[in-house]
């Protein structure tokens, strides 16, 4: 538990200089002779890389809010031309929000780098307190590298401390493959260093098992994430909240859902509701093909004042205001919501769509019945394999809206192209122009 209190608080802190997308200096710089040297310093280096995911080009913002313009699920509506860039899946390398995205990241692996490679050798550490500090990074530097593979396809390995901005180890890009092997591999190492089970603002067993199962997922191998997935269930400690609205409190209420999440404050704030809502920037909206999509009687054409959802998630993910549609899953203004990481209701829906693709389709059934009679649907009969993967793929997009897995989603399954009407090329974000023109060995994707 002290471990626990010191996050909250300590948070707020180490990520405030999180925020600048454009602050190269890594983790690395700190004076040798005073980096993690005590326990205390471990201690501070694990909220640091809490406070990593917190920067506004990361989960504060730009990852999600990106990740859902380049899909079918958002439209832009503000003065962003980097944002607007990405909902006409028209990205360019020198596009400063993807710099930010791909900063923001590497300077979270490196801060992960840092405690896995100095917390062993700090004195006066308690052993168990050692092994789950180490535990806890391998866990972020997995998540982080997962988040780069989704979207730019392969790309360096940095497994060491940044000895300077301008260190070309692990300068040249590895295999979508090899990112994968080296992911289940720190997430192997995490499970083996972690022993808390009930904590949800940092990493547990149950956030390891979770993410495993959504990396074998996109990995492509269905009989291993639904074992990843059925060992969460297994666990027994998580079930879905009772009120799909209940997930997103301003002030992150905790729910039975809740797997992993991160801590965002009045002062440490995220802007995931400030750049959907009315009352703050209204940057970006939801498109009307997924108003129609949550309102099947909805046309896309029609006035928007005639949507009216049975399903609670289009309910309360999608209201309207003065004759104009906004995206309101986060609704806080002031940014102090706990958004999601990954939650139990992604976990039911990566067991069912493997299960559906390895042909257990009455499993499959059964766990997307439990998300449809949350949403306050009908449940689903006996479907084909095809539609049933389907209909899976369409729940979640409904149940995930606006959390940044729309995008990844489409490109995984290989209908970004064909939904988007976009070359295909385009499916991978292009390498920050900055990064290739500073990094030996570093290629682009093709097409930019």
């Amino acid at each position: 538990m002290r471990t626990r209190f010191f996050l909250a608080a300590a948070l707020i802190t180490a990520a405030a200089a999180c925020n600048n997308p454009l602050d190269l200096k890594p983790a690395g710089s700190i004076p040798e002779q005073t980096a993690i040297s005590d326990p205390v310093g471990a201690r501070a280096a694990l909220f640091g890389a809490y406070g990593g995911l917190q920067s506004l080009s990361y989960y504060g913002e730009d990852y999600p809010i990106l990740l859902d313009l380049s899909s079918d699920n958002s439209e832009h509506t503000g003065t962003l031309t980097s944002f607007g860039d990405a909902d006409l899946n028209e990205l360019r390398a020198d596009n400063e929000t993807i710099a930010g995205i791909w900063i923001a990241i590497y300077d979270d692996i490196n801060r992960a780098n840092e405690i896995i490679a100095k917390v062993p050798q700090v004195p006066g550490l308690d052993a168990d307190e050692m092994h789950e500090i180490i535990g806890e990074a391998y866990f972020l530097r997995a998540l982080n590298y997962h988040n780069l593979v989704k979207v730019f396809g392969g790309v360096p390995l940095r497994l060491a401390p940044a000895t300077s901005i301008n260190d070309p180890v692990g300068s040249t890009r590895a295999s979508v493959a090899d990112t994968y092997v080296q992911i289940l591999k720190d997430l192997d190492s995490a499970q083996t260093f972690i022993a808390n089970a009930d904590q949800t603002t940092q990493a547990s067993l149950g956030a390891v098992m979770a993410l495993r199962a959504r990396v074998l997922l996109y990995e492509g191998d269905y009989p291993g994430a639904l074992q990843a997935a059925k060992a969460v269930e297994d666990l027994g400690q998580y079930s879905l909240a009772p009120n799909f609205a209940d997930l997103f409190s301003e002030t992150g209420s905790p729910t039975p859902e809740d797997i992993f999440r991160i801590i965002f404050t009045a002062q440490q704030f995220n802007n995931l509701s400030f750049y959907y809502l009315f009352d703050g920037r209204y940057e970006v909206a939801p498109t009307p093909d997924l108003m129609h999509d949550f309102d099947p009687s909805f046309d896309p054409n029609d006035d928007v004042a005639n949507y009216a959802p049975t399903d609670k998630r289009g309910q309360w993910s999608i209201t309207i205001e003065d004759d104009n549609q906004q995206g309101a899953k986060f609704r806080s203004v002031q940014g102090t919501e706990f958004p999601h990481v990954i939650r139990f209701a992604e976990v039911l829906l990566i067991r069912a769509e493997a299960e559906a693709r390895v042909g257990s389709l009455d499993t499959a059934r059964a766990k997307v019945n439990e998300i449809r009679a949350r949403a306050g649907l009908a449940p689903i009969g006996s479907l084909s394999q095809t539609d049933m993967i389907n209909t899976i793929i369409d729940e979640r997009r409904k149940e995930l809206a606006f959390e940044g897995d729309r995008w990844p989603d489409l490109v995984r399954l290989g209908l970004a192209a064909s939904v988007l009407d976009i070359p295909p090329q385009q499916t991978l974000y292009p390498i920050p122009q900055r990064e290739i023109d500073v990094t030996p060995g570093l290629t682009q994707n093709p097409g930019y």
